[in-house]
Parts: structure tokens; sequence; C-alpha cells
């Protein structure tokens, strides 16, 4: 039997209730972006540098995403007909 794709709000939340945090405050990593849109790191990465994931970067080069910076970008993206379905 295959199992039922959750949908991209599904994950989201399933990722807010694991944090225990509103989506302000759950930061994620590039893996973690990769699971939430279904994509793959050269994807996340196109994302990036096109701007249409905003993401933040430390000083050792660590890359991550807040959660609600996430779901406004793609909110955006859909709203502007880019083709970008997560």
């Amino acid at each position: 039997m295959k199992k039922e794709e959750q949908s991209f709000e599904e994950r989201v939340k399933a990722i807010i209730e694991k944090s225990n945090r509103p989506a302000e405050e759950v930061i994620l990593d590039d893996l973690d972006i990769q699971t939430l849109l279904k994509v793959s790191r050269r994807t996340s990465l196109n994302y990036r540098k096109s701007g249409v994931l905003p993401f933040h970067q430390i000083n050792n080069g660590k890359i991550f995403y807040i959660l609600s910076e996430v779901i406004t970008a793609i909110k955006s993206a859909g709203n502007n007909n880019q083709n970008f379905k997560p």
C-alpha cells in the first residue's frame, strides 16, 4: 500500500508541533528545507541564489532558514505565478 503524501501545509504543521515553537522561532538547516520542499540539494541552492528563499549565514558558513520567512517566501512566489511548488 502506498503511503499518502503530506501536503506542504501538513509538513509545516508537523515541524511546528515537533519543535513546540512558533514558526518565527523554528530554525531549519538545508537538509530540513530539502525535506520540507521535497527538492534536491542543488534545487535548494538555486532557490537561495535566485532569491526565492531567504536565508541566513553565520561566520563559519553554516546556512540556516527561519520557517516563518520560508512560508512567506513560498506564498509570495505562488502569488507571483513563479514555477515554484513545494
